[in-house]
Formats: structure tokens, sequence, C-alpha cells
């Protein structure tokens, strides 16, 4: 089917199959390489410095033309790299906000109140650990800045706590202004389930290898196919080919790794 629709478009450009199979791996490397120079070299970072992290089910097809023209010299493939995302999401910490309006300022901002509110937000985030912000403005002012201020905080310290940082916001600290406090918010947050990587990597059962043709930079090879889950320390040199169980992971010449005890397989370009 991938074939067919490939020759339908070769035909209508005037080219060959695979020289339009080529081109539009180009075409998606070339917008993937733009995106990462606008998160590193616009940045002022060099991405030579750091390895490329290849993830999704088609990133490790890529990740070895892109790390070229970025100049890295490394790559790891995560034994869950197809669906990394969704592991990120498994693992992650539970987190709950809630926040409520109070406008409280002057003789109304006491510590009896910042407590009461304070206590009921609490109640409606449940357990974990909390973390409790305040947005406080000066009256007249239609922008708040948030100051992270406990669970029992006291009016004056709060007060001051906006003062500053409104100081190192602005530049300035009204001494004269009423401080109103808009906003409370409570945020409950609890660790999400640990995983045991290295005993998820060293189940890996091993992976089939056989070999087919392949084509790197337009050039026809002949690459090993390890099809499955590769066992750990298990050497890898293109031209190969990784059929990953979620993904598919392409080693053109000049690149070797081995897979690493949590299941990460870590490939270098030969100097």
């Amino acid at each position: 089917a991938a074939l067919a629709a490939v020759e339908r478009l070769a035909g209508e450009l005037g080219l060959e199959p695979l020289e339009c199979a080529e081109g539009i791996r180009r075409v998606a490397n070339a917008e993937m390489i733009r995106a990462l120079r606008v998160m590193t070299v616009e940045r002022g970072v060099d991405p030579r410095a750091f390895a490329l992290l290849a993830f999704g089910g088609a990133g490790p097809l890529h990740a070895a033309a892109i790390a070229e023209e970025l100049g890295m010299e490394r790559i790891l493939c995560p034994r869950a790299s197809g669906v990394l995302a969704a592991l990120g999401l498994v693992v992650s910490e539970r987190r709950r906000d809630v926040q409520r309006s109070v406008l409280l300022s002057g003789s109304r901002l006491t510590a009896a109140a910042l407590a009461e509110e304070i206590g009921a937000l609490a109640g409606r985030a449940g357990p974990g650990t909390r973390r409790v912000t305040a947005e406080l403005r000066y009256r007249g002012q239609s922008f708040e800045l948030a100051v992270d201020c406990g669970e029992t905080p006291a009016p004056d310290a709060l007060r001051e706590a906006f003062a500053a940082a409104h100081e190192r916001a602005y530049g300035f600290r009204d001494e004269q202004g009423e401080v109103e406090l808009a906003t409370l918010r409570v945020t409950a947050t609890e660790p999400g389930p640990e995983i045991d990587a290295g005993a998820a990597g060293a189940a890996g059962s091993g992976s089939r290898r056989s070999t087919r043709r392949a084509w790197f930079d337009g050039e026809e090879h002949t690459a090993a196919v390890l099809t499955g889950e590769p066992a750990p320390g298990t050497r890898i040199a293109g031209p190969a080919i990784c059929e990953l169980p979620e993904a598919t992971l392409a080693v053109p010449p000049g690149w070797a790794g081995a897979v690493e005890p949590s299941g990460t397989i870590r490939l270098e370009r030969a100097r």
C-alpha cells in the first residue's frame, strides 16, 4: 500500500518511486530539524553538546539523519520509545488545582479570614503535598502577581512578599498602596507509580535477525534487521533496522551502539 501511494505521487512528479520516497523523508527531516534549531541554536544552545532522544513511532526512523545535520553524535532510543508520551502520563504526578476569588483587603485581610478560605480550598483539593498561592495586586491595578504563601500566612508577611515580588517585576513598590488579595489557589500533588526500568529492560526476550535491502541517503545497502525487543547487551551496527514493538529505528552506516540494561538503545556516530 505504501509503495502504491508513493508510485502515484512519483508518477505525478516524474520521479522514480525510490527518489520520491527519499524526497518525502528529506522534507520530513527538514521540518523536524527546523523545529530543533528554533529550540536550540536560536536560543544560544549548542545541540552538539547533547544526545538526541528519539521517541514516537517514527521518531527513531529519522533520528540519525537529524543528528547528523545538527552535528550531534549520540542518540538514545528508550525501550518504550513508541509510547513514551503515554508512559510519561502514567508515571507523572497527580495534580489537583482549586481556586477561589476572595477580594480581601484592608481590615478584611486577616489571619482568620485567610485560614478559613485556605482550609476550605485544601479540603476540596484532597490529599497530597499542598502548595498555596495568593494572587495579589495594588488597589486599582488590573493584574495580579502570584506569591507562594504557605498554609498559614500572616497578613503582614503576605503584603511584604507581594511588595517584594512587585519590586522585582516592575522595579518599584508602592509604600502607600493598599494591597488586595484577589485569588487564593491550593494545589495538591501526589507522586505517580514507580516503574523499574531496569527490570523492564531485562525482560527483553531478544530479537530475530535477518537481512534485507535498504536505502540510506539514496545508496542501496544490505541491512541487518532486528525484529522484536533486543535483549540488554545486544550490539547494533549500521546499516541496520530495528523493528521494535512500538517503533522503527534506522541505523545508517557509520552509527553503532548497544542495548543498555534499561532497554534503551544507545547509538554513537563514528568519528
